[in-house]
């Protein structure tokens, strides 16, 4: 999923997404220890990171669709962001404006903070579809 831009940097302007929703985070290659079979909290480590809401998205395929081949798919509840201090809200995706389901999460400051609530998110996320490395 893509990182957010100069477009969010403002901060959240759509409808903030429920405690009780799903988020999926594509995972890439990069970001799977795969010795270990995790995610790298370097996938949650953005001042604002995309996700899909699960109810909105209709599965984890349909989310994996718009992204690299070998990608992954983790899942979180957005209740836990919000314990750590993130922000999570419906917004557009500059790249597919179609998507329904797309949020961001906006991570709490300072930078410190930002790496605690990483290696959280990284630490609670389910893997839905692990990550396939290149051969």
């Amino acid at each position: 999923m893509s990182e957010a831009g100069a477009s969010v940097s403002e901060g959240p302007t759509g409808p903030p997404v429920g405690d009780d929703e799903d988020l999926y985070r594509c995972i890439s290659p990069a970001w799977w220890v795969a010795d270990e079979r995790r995610v790298s909290s370097a996938a949650f480590s953005y001042p604002v990171f995309s996700v899909d809401v699960a109810s909105l998205a209709g599965s984890p395929q349909a989310t994996l669709s718009r992204f690299r081949p070998g990608s992954g798919i983790a899942s979180f509840l957005c209740r836990t962001a919000r314990q750590e201090g993130c922000e999570v809200h419906l917004e557009v995706d500059a790249e597919y404006p179609e998507n329904q389901a797309h949020a961001h999460v906006y991570m709490p400051k300072p930078n410190s903070k930002r790496k605690t609530t990483a290696r959280k998110l990284a630490d609670v996320c389910r893997i839905l579809i692990p990550p396939k490395p290149a051969e």
